[in-house]
């Protein structure tokens, strides 16, 4: 299957992902929350380990792909905390800005240079993300000095820092991408047992009540189909991580309209043109290459 075609596949699975995400987190304590969805994603995985189909690693390639869990977690820890208290079709809105911060990444280590239409494409992302801070002040106040836009911002940037990660352990140091998934997976459960134990059990009495939802079974099977298409995706050594981070991107749609249709978020015209505006923008990114 066509690594493009593959990507695009997990933009689909991601956009339903985020939708599940929501109801888990919503009212909800979320670093059990995310401890929960990652017990749950290693258990679905673990019959992969258990019948002989993962490749034997060295210590070495688990200390790789132990990096790779505690990036990839820093970014769970910081979106999953910002879509419990930001309208959905915002923060899934800021989450595209991914393939950004990418290209960026891509440009000052990996030696890549952006073409004339990405720089255009940037531009034009630049710009929307000033029409959305005019919608986000209506539902937010202050859209760039409140709180959870900046963890959303952080948690965005470690993803596209895990997406240049998965270049080089996928393309350049040749891992097997189902061996990848499989213990990404039980890596995760160890950083996000860490985060809740030291993090929220001590003061668990004091913040939001955690409570247990079928979603997030719901959560973990749609992400290991995402990341089975994105892993299979990275692998290809044809690909280019920042046209795959693009598609992924496009997940935005599903999200913002059912932040608006189910979540019955704010309708706002400048919002929705803000979205137009990032995935316009991307579209420029993916065909400067």
């Amino acid at each position: 299957m066509s690594w493009l075609l593959l990507a695009f596949s997990s933009a689909v699975f991601l956009g339903f992902y985020d939708l599940a995400k929501k109801k888990s987190v919503q009212d909800n304590a979320v670093r059990p929350v995310l401890l929960l969805c990652s017990v749950f994603y290693a258990l679905l995985m673990l019959p992969v380990l258990l019948l002989g189909n993962c490749e034997p690693l060295t210590l070495h390639d688990h200390f790789f792909l132990m990096i790779k869990s505690v990036i990839v977690g820093g970014s769970w820890l910081f979106t999953y905390s910002a879509i419990a208290h930001m309208p959905l079709s915002i923060s899934t809105t800021i989450r595209a800005l991914a393939p950004l911060f990418t290209i960026m990444i891509a440009v000052g280590f990996l030696g890549e240079r952006p073409q004339v239409m990405q720089w255009a494409g940037i531009a034009v992302c630049v710009c929307s993300y000033i029409g959305l801070s005019l919608a986000g002040r209506k539902e937010m106040g202050h859209f760039f000095s409140n709180g959870w836009v900046v963890a959303m911002l952080l948690g965005t940037i470690l993803a596209a820092c895990s997406g240049i990660y998965d270049k080089l352990i996928l393309q350049r140091m040749n891992f097997e991408p189902l061996t990848v998934q499989v213990w990404f997976s039980i890596y995760m459960c160890v950083v996000q047992f860490l985060t809740t134990m030291f993090t929220w059990f001590p003061t668990r009495k004091k913040t939001t009540p955690f409570q247990f939802r079928w979603s997030f079974l719901a959560v973990a099977a749609l992400l290991i189909v995402a990341d089975r298409c994105y892993f299979l995706a990275v692998s290809d050594s044809s690909a280019l991580i920042s046209i795959i981070t693009v598609l992924r991107r496009s997940s935005v749609f599903i999200s913002f309209l059912a932040g608006i249709l189910i979540f019955k978020e704010r309708k706002s015209k400048t919002k929705f043109f803000a979205m137009l505006g990032v995935v316009i923008g991307l579209c420029l990114i993916s065909l400067g290459r």
